[in-house]
């Protein structure tokens, strides 16, 4: 059960970042979905967490424990599988971090500017 959870975390940063690209005109969906998780991660590699464009396989290795590992096999593997996920999520917190940092920033040194010419 725990492989589907972790899945389903990794399927929703896909979900995410398509959502994104498709506001922004970058991706179309029917040739989204006509497509395998490593093809989508391809299309999508500029939106996406660089933990998760590199540790990939990731997904695969999830979807096998769903459906042929043993619940024994999955036990075993889980740690691994877990932090790989926890990493993409730290990586995806960073940019986060560093994206809301980088427009305040752009913001307030506009302010400046304008406060600096005016005087």
């Amino acid at each position: 059960g725990a492989f589907v959870y972790l899945r389903r975390i990794f399927e929703n940063q896909i979900a995410e970042a398509f959502n994104k690209a498709l506001e922004e005109g970058k991706v179309v969906e029917k040739e989204f979905f006509s497509k395998r998780m490593d093809e989508k991660i391809g299309m999508l590699n500029s939106y996406l967490p660089d933990a998760l464009i590199e540790i990939r396989q990731i997904y695969g290795i999830l979807s096998k424990g769903i459906h042929s590992l043993t619940e024994d096999d999955c036990l075993l593997h889980f740690e691994v599988v877990k932090n790989g996920i926890e990493i993409i999520l730290d990586d995806k917190l960073e940019q986060n971090k560093r994206a809301k940092k980088y427009q305040q920033t752009k913001e307030s040194i506009s302010v400046l500017k304008s406060r600096l010419n005016s005087k």
